[in-house]
């Protein structure tokens, strides 16, 4: 049948040949929703002009075309959403009641429970966990109608910016093959932006979610914690630490953020409208750097690029500098660290740890005298950060978890203090570097570390904090940071080198609760442009 001549080739209403290409190769017409978001899918499939059955199908072949050199889905659930959407159909035709969702695919993260899957956290000793229940996040998106196409992978022990670990291997960027995908939500993030699934589940307890948005070039958010504290079951002790690992979301479309936060949302506060935010009331504050780790040259670029735009909406904007981002890598470092690793440890158990987790247990279980020595030898040698960082992994400085808990909740209070206290009054929101530089090569991220602070001020605090993708890394970008013996900015400089094409994203962060002004600077600073890279070498779209 001809999608030309009056007739949709699917059988269909004349209005789904919009979403139809004739591919003379294959020849035959093929469905196309690049361009949509989960957010119209979801109302086509409602009014018939898309069956959920197709929509699948699409995904599923997106997946199969992209994935071999991705490595990002890990388990595949084809055969169950194709009879969940078949399901969907009947239940459209037959007039039944339906979700919000009803028929929509999405994708997880392999760390979330979803019954009859793998939960393994890339360990081997837990590949044989098959859960008997579902992720209570999964299963409200489900009761909504939506349906899971597959499980994607994970960093070790979600430990890393580099999804990779001895079950299932590496995960590849979507831009470059030879560029990490991110971490530890790495695989959502290469899949949704290979265009294999249209939104999907990932957990962030420091950068988690947003990384690999950066990396991808796709958009994300962090929720405020108490939304959607994540319900995986990393360890099978509870270990009360006073830094939550959030659920969060990634896209291509910032509507579908709301539109899946909105029904995950598990507190009496309610999600308020995105699109009811008015920009010129909006007081933002930007932050270039938190002077621990210089950003790129393309990242410093994509923020002044940013507020310049939002000037233009209106919206009032101050340079902020939050407080003390030495005391905020110290918390984080100590609350992740306690009890030698044992959140990470207790896990492990007999399975190999990644080059950085053994880096991290031998700071831990480092000897005093050796650590004393190896601290005056980062001096001669000159590695700055690591003489800055490695007394944060001593056991034996005496301060407990709720010593600890106590300091986080005294650098909140500074931390809104400096928000309520700018020359142009209170802050709605801050924009920061999502990281210092743009995608990382693989085998790099146990020599780069976590980047600064940009990620885990949020976390500590408890804030909402999205990604946008801006613009991408061009040539005059290419001016490096200047040459250093600091193995950590020796790395960035060889990142950098390699960078051209790369997407390039902005975190933004606001107030407790603040989740719709995240989701609206996200909805006006996103751009698709970035898919004009479409011939850089390694790409998979």
């Amino acid at each position: 049948m001809d999608a030309d001549h009056g007739q949709s080739p699917f059988g269909m209403t004349d209005g789904y040949r919009r979403f139809v290409t004739f591919h003379p190769n294959k020849k035959q017409y093929l469905i196309d929703l690049s361009n949509i978001s989960a957010t119209q899918i979801g109302r086509l499939i409602k009014t018939g002009e898309l069956k959920s059955q197709s929509v699948i199908e699409y995904f599923i072949r997106r997946i199969k075309e992209t994935n071999p050199k991705l490595n990002a889905i890990v388990v595949e659930l084809f055969d169950e959403a194709l009879s969940k959407a078949i399901e969907s159909d009947n239940k459209i035709e037959n007039g039944d009641k339906i979700g919000r969702l009803q028929g929509v695919p999405f994708t997880i993260k392999e760390c979330l429970d979803l019954r009859g899957t793998p939960t393994t956290f890339g360990l081997l000793r837990r590949t044989k966990d098959f859960p008997e229940s579902t992720d209570k996040y999964v299963k409200l998106l489900q009761k909504e109608g939506a349906i899971v196409l597959g499980k994607s992978n994970v960093s070790q022990l979600l430990a890393s910016i580099e999804s990779q670990n001895p079950v299932y291997g590496i995960t590849n960027n979507a831009y470059s093959l030879k560029h990490s995908s991110g971490g530890s939500s790495g695989g959502e993030g290469a899949i949704i932006s290979a265009g294999g699934s249209p939104i999907g589940l990932g957990t962030d307890i420091g950068g988690s979610v947003r990384i690999p948005a950066a990396f991808n070039g796709i958009c994300a958010i962090k929720p405020t914690n108490q939304r959607t504290i994540d319900q995986a079951r990393f360890t099978e002790e509870n270990i009360d630490l006073p830094i939550d690992s959030v659920t969060g979301i990634l896209a291509n479309h910032p509507e579908d953020l709301f539109l899946f936060l909105d029904i995950m949302n598990s507190t009496e506060q309610k999600l308020k409208s995105f699109e009811s935010v008015d920009f010129s009331k909006l007081k933002v504050g930007y932050m270039i750097s938190d002077k621990l780790f210089e950003p790129s040259n393309s990242i410093i670029r994509g923020i002044i690029e940013s507020i310049e735009y939002l000037k233009s909406l209106g919206t009032e904007v101050i340079e902020f500098q939050p407080p003390n981002a030495n005391e905020a890598e110290e918390l984080y470092t100590k609350v992740l660290s306690a009890n030698k690793l044992q959140i990470f440890s207790e896990n492990l158990k007999n399975d190999k740890p990644i080059a950085l987790l053994r880096g991290y247990f031998s700071l831990v279980t480092m000897p005093k005298a050796i650590r004393k020595i190896i601290f005056l030898m980062a001096r001669v040698f000159k590695q700055g950060t690591l003489r800055r960082v490695i007394n944060y992994f001593d056991q034996n400085s005496g301060e407990s978890i709720k010593q600890l808990e106590n300091r986080i909740s005294e650098y909140k209070k500074k931390y809104i203090n400096s928000l309520d206290n700018t020359a142009i009054g209170k802050l709605d929101a801050v924009i920061c570097p999502v990281f210092p530089t743009a995608a990382v090569l693989h085998n790099t991220a146990d020599k780069i570390g976590l980047g600064g602070t940009y990620n885990i001020q949020s976390n500590l605090l408890g804030f909402p904090a999205g990604v946008a993708t801006v613009t991408c890394v061009n040539k005059n970008d290419l001016t490096l940071r200047p040459k250093s013996f600091d193995l950590v900015f020796r790395t960035a400089r060889k990142i950098e080198k390699e960078s051209e094409g790369l997407p390039v994203s902005v975190q933004i962060i606001s107030r407790p609760f603040n989740d719709h002004i995240v989701i609206a600077l996200i909805n006006k600073l996103h751009k698709n442009n970035i898919r004009e890279n479409k011939g850089r070498k390694g790409n998979t779209r």
